[in-house]
């Protein structure tokens, strides 16, 4: 999912009591299909465990169909509760032949998962879900086999569905090398999914609900990642010394034009912004580098939550990029970095990298919760940063409003209830 910030889990929240005993009575038991259970290892499988805290554990059971490489350990949490995994056909294709014989080498793959191995999968679902008397399915749309999943469940299923959408889902496709015409086909059956009159849509962005409402005509509900409210640090009033400029970073890396320009406009001022050294902090479970010139960057691998947060609220600016390119002008509009929850949450300005149509740079702006570089313009990354070094109004203003921002839209609270929202419909 390339929407993320890398967090690890953290002990369940029981502030949701109240939640579960007042809002979970017209809900019965909940199904989650997922390509992860809830899990502390990976970061949509901590979203996934936040948000199950908000549900009693003896309403909830989970079978995760399983992407190849990926733990199967569920949290301590829910270890109770029916789970089954099992592990799902690969869906990226490396194709051996060129041109068209390489589009029907995938055609043929995908054709083969979609009328052997799915209904195999589907025919274990449907039986573990009569197990456990599942009243309702919530069901990660991610990837083309839980799509087709998702859509053979509709059929033989008469339950309403809750269909968490994390990005839309042309990105992982492409990605995944899928020929355009299984493309095609898996588009077809999300767009039947959406419409369908039993479906509610867990949408990653209010763009994203705005749109899927006017395409789809479907109840569509925004549920972003949020953070527990007690754990925002307070808003930073200046920079942390006289001398160096910190860059924080977190999560994955999947927006490498715009990283890259970060890079070499750094390598054009010899990493010195207003006469300060620059040093980028980086956190995540993986960050490929390669570098032709000069690089100052600590890495700081994967750490918990708390931690992450603690070494973020000690960096002077937070750095987050989202692309530009037009081949991801769809997930750029209806996608939200989960990243940027971490960031206001960390009390520290937020300089935001990517275009104003895209769904933070328009949260942002209404909040006026960033400095923002709306081009891959070099000396403009440059300039951004220079102001927010040398403008101390500016400076506090930010994150000042990114904490309200955060308080008022982002946090756990408020996506669990959001969650419980669409649970209800």
């Amino acid at each position: 999912m390339p929407n993320t910030i890398s967090l690890a889990g953290e002990p369940r929240n029981t502030s949701t009591e109240v939640l579960q005993t007042s809002s979970t009575e017209k809900i019965g038991n909940v199904l989650l299909l997922s390509s992860v259970p809830p899990s502390s290892k990976y970061t949509g499988a901590l979203m996934l465990h936040s948000m199950c805290q908000a549900l009693p554990a003896d309403k909830l059971s989970c079978f995760a169909v399983m992407t190849p490489g990926l733990s199967s350990e569920i949290h301590p949490d829910w270890r109770d509760i029916p789970y089954r995994h099992r592990q799902k056909p690969s869906e990226s294709h490396i194709r051996h032949f060129p041109l068209h014989l390489g589009v029907i080498e995938s055609y043929i793959k995908e054709q083969s998962v979609a009328k052997f191995a799915v209904p195999r999968i589907a025919e274990e679902i449907l039986a573990f879900a009569e197990r456990v008397g599942a009243q309702k399915i919530w069901c990660t749309l991610e990837g083309q086999t839980l799509i087709r999943l998702a859509a053979s469940l509709q059929k033989q299923l008469p339950l309403p569905m809750v269909a968490q959408i994390w990005d839309p889902p042309g990105w992982w496709l492409r990605d995944n090398n899928v020929d355009r015409f299984s493309r095609a086909e898996v588009l077809a059956d999300f767009a039947k999914i959406l419409s369908n009159s039993k479906t509610t849509v867990a949408a990653a962005s209010w763009a994203m609900a705005e749109q899927y409402k006017q395409e789809f005509g479907c109840n569509a509900i925004p549920v972003i990642p949020g953070l527990p409210k007690d754990w925002a640090f307070e808003p930073a009033a200046g920079l942390n010394d006289a001398e160096t400029l910190t860059i924080g970073f977190a999560g994955q890396l999947y927006s490498s034009e715009e990283w890259n320009c970060l890079m070499q406009a750094l390598e054009s001022v010899d990493w010195k912004v207003e006469g300060r050294p620059v040093e980028v902090r980086a956190l995540g479970r993986t960050f490929g580098l390669s570098a032709e010139g000069r690089r100052n960057i600590r890495f700081y691998g994967w750490r918990s939550q708390k931690e992450t947060l603690h070494i973020l609220s000690e960096c002077d600016i937070l750095y987050c990029p989202y692309w530009f390119s037009p081949k991801f002008e769809t997930e750029s509009r209806l996608s939200f970095p989960s990243k940027l929850t971490g960031y206001l949450a960390s009390g520290r300005p937020v300089l935001f990298h990517g275009p104003s149509y895209s769904s933070p740079s328009r949260f942002l702006s209404e909040h006026d919760a960033a400095m923002q570089c709306n081009s891959l313009n070099q000396k403009n990354l440059i300039d951004a940063i220079s102001t927010l070094v040398a403008d101390s109004a500016l400076y506090s203003r930010l994150p000042l409003n990114g904490t309200k921002a955060f308080h008022g839209h982002l946090t756990e609270e408020h996506m669990q209830a959001q969650f419980l929202k669409a649970l209800k419909n």
